[in-house]
């Protein structure tokens, strides 16, 4: 995937028109959207503001790893990509949710041993 196809899902899941990712970055409003049709790439300091703001590695933002952050030197692996994308998209009550589904499978596995 292209660097403009990562920002621009990036700015939507953040509901950040590209006015005000613009604002946030001191750039002029036409800077995202000229990032996200390929008529401009961001300089090396933009690209690293970019990914602080996001949480996000530069080497995700360029298509170079499908991988967020690495942890612990390691790259994640895609499933946990997948489940941390589908995670963040949750509303608080259902992370509750979430939490206590997740220890009711690991007693469920620690039970059936």
């Amino acid at each position: 995937m292209n660097f403009n196809v990562r920002l621009k899902q990036l700015r939507q899941k953040n509901k950040l028109t590209q006015g005000e990712l613009a604002a946030i970055l001191g750039l002029k409003p036409t800077a995202i959207s000229n990032y996200e049709s390929e008529r401009n790439e961001p300089s090396f300091d933009k690209l690293i503001a970019l990914s602080k703001h996001f949480d996000v590695t530069c080497d995700y933002l360029l298509g170079v790893t499908d991988s967020y952050l690495p942890v612990g030197g390691e790259v994640l692996d895609k499933d946990i990509v997948e489940f941390f994308d589908l995670y963040q998209q949750l509303t608080p009550e259902n992370v509750n949710e979430i939490k206590k589904y997740i220890k009711y499978l690991l007693y469920k596995q620690a039970n059936s041993l």
